[in-house]
């Protein structure tokens, strides 16, 4: 090889390191082997964030109206309705819904009383899918399918796909943040760790989102320590740990006023319900999300779950009392969210998703052979539920799908999780079939061999 062919090879390949770098902080996807992976379309989103209603929000009392439930109450399902095979309990009679339905905005969307903030402010900014449906049954391997695609297996999350696949917009602070999670620990399977989210756990008054402290003024010689400990582990596995090491030094220049909210003023406060009684947790919760997004988060996760009650949403009694509570505590900071993300021309290129893992029946829970009642709640309902989207990529006051007259399976327009997960993916400009890693044997990908991007959506 002559000089001049070495230092053109040389600075090519210096180049492309390059361009990698700076093409992943611009969105634009490399592969892991540091090779541009070409887009299949311009990014419509360059960020989501995953409001997601754990223990299952019931469609039948929120955005998927069903009038034949008023017309059988307390008669069994008719027999066109056949209930699947597996349920936690003995199906009862119809329950009707026990709020109130109109029309809401423009597009006239019928859409009960639940969430009267959202609705009256934002109704029309929302693309509902209705006839969204999986097969798991419980909690655990539904909210597994809901982000991971599969209900059994220890899968990487579509944040931990997105980041692998889009890299990070800011360099001082995590690509996926996982707020108030039920599970801080949900894994990356088998992608790398420094894929993963990082959780912050009730950003709140009494408990801070995480307790920060100068870790520089007390270690001054931290970042030499940490060249120095990757100069002598740079062939060997911990290579993970010392990226999330690194990562955790750099967002001490960020995060901390990220976190402080102290710094927003009263009236956007005041807009998210902070500081009120019902609506204080999760309006900190939201207003944390959006600083984090405009910050440069990739995929933010918002979850209405806390240990201190699990399941919120799950009402296999009481559905009135406890989806009213619920959505009295995450309703106005919803709205408060739309509203400033639109204010700050952030909706454009923010993907905002609200809903649960499935949905629940139209029926009352099992008959109490103790009380001599039927449990006046809904069960768990994989097979037919509503999540709504809006903002950057899918069509305001849209409507797509649909589900039975009792609201019990999806019944047009069917919507599987992996098409779910290959249309999210094409709204951040990855074509879904080529996003792989190699593990084990074979190339896996989020949707598996599976997966068709609802078009009709997409604005």
């Amino acid at each position: 090889m002559t000089r001049r062919d070495w230092l053109r090879k040389s600075f090519l390949g210096l180049g492309s390191v390059a361009a990698a770098d700076l093409l992943s902080k611009s969105g634009i996807a490399t592969a892991s082997d540091g090779s541009i992976l070409t887009l299949h379309n311009k990014p419509r989103a360059k960020r989501i964030i995953y409001i997601f209603l754990e223990g299952g929000l019931s469609q039948l009392d929120s955005y998927d109206h069903k009038p034949a439930l008023a017309q059988y109450a307390g008669q069994p399902l008719p027999d066109s309705i056949t209930p699947p095979s597996f349920t936690f309990a003995k199906p009862g009679t119809v329950i009707p819904s026990p709020f109130a339905w109109r029309h809401w905005g423009e597009s006239g969307t019928f859409a009960s009383e639940l969430f009267p903030e959202v609705n009256s402010r934002h109704i029309d900014d929302l693309c509902f899918i209705h006839s969204l449906n999986h097969t798991s049954n419980d909690h655990v391997t539904a909210k597994r399918v809901l982000h991971t695609g599969v209900p059994i297996e220890v899968r990487p999350t579509l944040g931990s796909w997105l980041v692998y696949g889009l890299g990070a917009m800011n360099d001082n602070l995590p690509s996926y943040i996982d707020i108030t999670p039920s599970d801080p620990n949900r894994p990356t399977g088998f992608l790398p760790g420094k894929y993963g989210g990082t959780s912050i756990d009730r950003p709140d008054k009494k408990h801070p989102a995480l307790a920060w402290e100068n870790l520089e003024a007390q270690f001054p010689n931290q970042k030499r320590h940490l060249d120095f400990i990757r100069e002598i582990n740079a062939s060997s596995n911990e290579e993970a740990a010392l990226d999330e090491m690194e990562l955790a030094f750099r967002m001490q220049t960020e995060a901390p006023d990220l976190l402080e909210i102290g710094n927003e003023s009263p009236a956007t406060k005041k807009l998210y319900g902070i500081d009120e009684e019902h609506t204080d947790e999760f309006g900190r919760a939201l207003l944390l999300a959006r600083r984090f997004a405009e910050a440069g988060v990739r995929y933010i996760t918002v979850n209405h779950a806390t240990p201190r009650y699990g399941n919120l949403w799950d009402q296999h009694s009481e559905l009135e009392k406890g989806h009213r509570g619920n959505a009295n505590a995450v309703d106005k900071p919803i709205a408060a969210l739309l509203d400033d993300l639109k204010v700050r021309g952030l909706l454009d290129d923010t993907l905002v998703i609200c809903g649960s893992e499935f949905g629940r029946t139209p029926t009352f829970e099992f008959f109490d052979g103790i009380t001599g009642r039927h449990q006046n709640g809904r069960d768990h309902n994989p097979h037919g539920f509503t999540t709504w989207f809006a903002g950057a990529g899918v069509k305001p006051g849209y409507h797509h799908g649909m589900t039975d007259d009792f609201g019990y399976y999806a019944v047009k327009d069917k919507v599987d999780i992996h098409d779910f997960h290959a249309t999210l993916l094409h709204l951040m400009g990855i074509d879904h079939e080529a996003l792989t890693y190699f593990h084990g044997g074979r190339d896996f990908r989020l949707t598996d061999v599976y997966g068709n991007v609802v078009d009709e959506i997409l604005g």
